[in-house]
This record gives C-alpha cells, sequence and structure tokens, in this order.
C-alpha cells in the first residue's frame, strides 16, 4: 500500500524529487504520507470519504478567503486515469498536536478567532451528520460493544448522560452552522508555543456550533473552553453553547475512541480510560 502510494505520487508530479518519506498512521479516515517534510498527500480509505474530501476542498479554499489568524491546508486534488480521486496534497504545517502547556490566552484568542470565522461561513454543499440517528446508534454501539466491560455505576452514568442527551434533542433551538467537526488535539497543530494551524477538515458538516468545543472540554477541562468562548464571536449566546458542551458534547469522545480501540482489538484499561468521563459527568452525579 505504502509503494503504492508513493508510485502514484511520483507518476502524478513527475517533477517532484522524492527525497525521504514517512507514513502518518493517525489517520481513521485517510491514509496519510509526507514527502520530504514538506508536502502531505492524503489517500481517501474509501468512496465516501472521498466524497467528502472533495467537498473539504472546496471550503478550505473560502474558509483562506476570511483570512483567519491559524494556517488551513489548501488542497491540490490528483485524480487517477479513470477520473477518480486519489488523493490531495498541501503545504506541511510545520509543529506538534496542541498540549496540555501550551494552554494559554494566546491560543485561546487564535482558536476563538478561527472558530468565529468558520461557523460565519456559507457552505451548502456540506450535508448534517451528527443527526438524532447518528447519535442514537453512537449509544447503541456503546451500549453493546463498551457495556460488557464496564461497571453497573459506570453504565449508569453513561445511559444517564445519552438519554438527557437523546430525550432534549429533539427540542433544542440552536443555529446550525459550518463547523469542523473534528476539532480534536491530534488537528490542532502548534509550533513555538502557539498555535500555528487546523488540519483534517474531513468530518466538516452543516451541524451544531457546540461540537467543535467538544475536544477542549475533553482534554482541557472547562476553563479552557470557557476561555477560548470568550474569544468567540458567534450567532447564539456563548452561555447556550457551553451548556451543550457541558451536558454531551465534551463527554462523548471517550467512546469513539474506546469504539476505536475494541474495533482494532487493542487493549483498553478500562478504569483509567472512563477516568476522565466520570470526573466531567457531574450533572449525572457521578
Amino acid at each position: 500500500m505504502e509503494q503504492e502510494m508513493i508510485y502514484f505520487i511520483s507518476k502524478a508530479l513527475p517533477k517532484l524529487k522524492i527525497h525521504g518519506y514517512r507514513r502518518n498512521t493517525h489517520g481513521w479516515d485517510n491514509d496519510i504520507i509526507i514527502v520530504n517534510e514538506n508536502t502531505v498527500f492524503r489517500f481517501p480509505k474509501n468512496d465516501k470519504v472521498a466524497d467528502r474530501v472533495m467537498s473539504e476542498a472546496l471550503l478550505l479554499k473560502k474558509l483562506n478567503r476570511h483570512k483567519p489568524f491559524v494556517t488551513i491546508p489548501d488542497y491540490t486534488l490528483l485524480y487517477d486515469e479513470n477520473n477518480k480521486l486519489r488523493c490531495v496534497y498541501y503545504e506541511y504545517i510545520e509543529g506538534q498536536p496542541l498540549e496540555q502547556q501550551q494552554i494559554n490566552d494566546r491560543n485561546a484568542m487564535l482558536l476563538g478567532d478561527f472558530l468565529t470565522k468558520l461557523h460565519r461561513m456559507n457552505h451548502p454543499k456540506l450535508s448534517t451528520l451528527h443527526t438524532y440517528d447518528y447519535w442514537n446508534d453512537l449509544f447503541t454501539s456503546v451500549r453493546e460493544n463498551v457495556y460488557p466491560e464496564l461497571s453497573e455505576f459506570q453504565q449508569q452514568t453513561i445511559t444517564c448522560v445519552f438519554t438527557r442527551f437523546l430525550d432534549t434533542l429533539p427540542t433544542l433551538s440552536y443555529p446550525t452552522t459550518v463547523i469542523h467537526g473534528d476539532l480534536s488535539t491530534s488537528n490542532i497543530i502548534w509550533n513555538e508555543g502557539e498555535v500555528t494551524g487546523i488540519i483534517d477538515f474531513t468530518d466538516a458538516q452543516i451541524g451544531d456550533p457546540a461540537f467543535d468545543f467538544a475536544g477542549f472540554y475533553w482534554e482541557f477541562g472547562p476553563e479552557f473552553t470557557k476561555k477560548v468562548l470568550s474569544y468567540y464571536e458567534g450567532i447564539e449566546s456563548k452561555e447556550s453553547i457551553f451548556e451543550r458542551v457541558e451536558s454531551f458534547y465534551g463527554l462523548q469522545p471517550v467512546f469513539h475512541e474506546l469504539l476505536h480501540s475494541i474495533h482494532n482489538d487493542e487493549t483498553v484499561e478500562w478504569d483509567s480510560a472512563l477516568w476522565r468521563f466520570l470526573n466531567l459527568s457531574n450533572l449525572c452525579g457521578a
């Protein structure tokens, strides 16, 4: 697979001299090759992801016109001999995934600016992925795959979080916007102490703007989430956004991680994996 991707790159870009490359294994939807430490090639793993990547490319071009303070990719699309999207490439954004020690006022401002400009965009080609059925299916998968490994108390707390959200979701009223859809720390790049880039817009969609604050809440807690919100200028009250983050969106990342580990036969330390979730789930009496 790796050699096939390198062969395609060489054939599609004959003027590119490949002096070295490495594979990034963190992507769930794309196979990623970094060539010469300066160009990223993303190969969608299936046709569904490829369709999303094409829409993502259009979104990024529009977002770049709004000049966010952080760097975002600017895709060039490459097609195979059947005119089917094979991969995209863009200039490598130097840095590392955001870490706890980089949590400061400056980076909160940069993230708040990015989300303000993203959420104020129009992009009619995007669809809504986070439907009621999406969240209900996630809950079903958690019950089937995760619950057998958990104590009764852990199961009850998770059930409370999901049922409370699913029961209120049909009645929730909020303005939908363009959202990144996967603003986890692995997709936030920092360099020399400052957030410098945002990557991987494959899950971009029309959805609840509060969802884009979930990663901040899960990784860094409520105070940093509030700090980012203080620099955010959306079209809804910051209190309403934080309420949805605190009650559900900021808690659900753990289940995607656990299901991914289970489906890939990875070892899970169950008590430590759920410690943060139980600590944050105070609205369910955890």
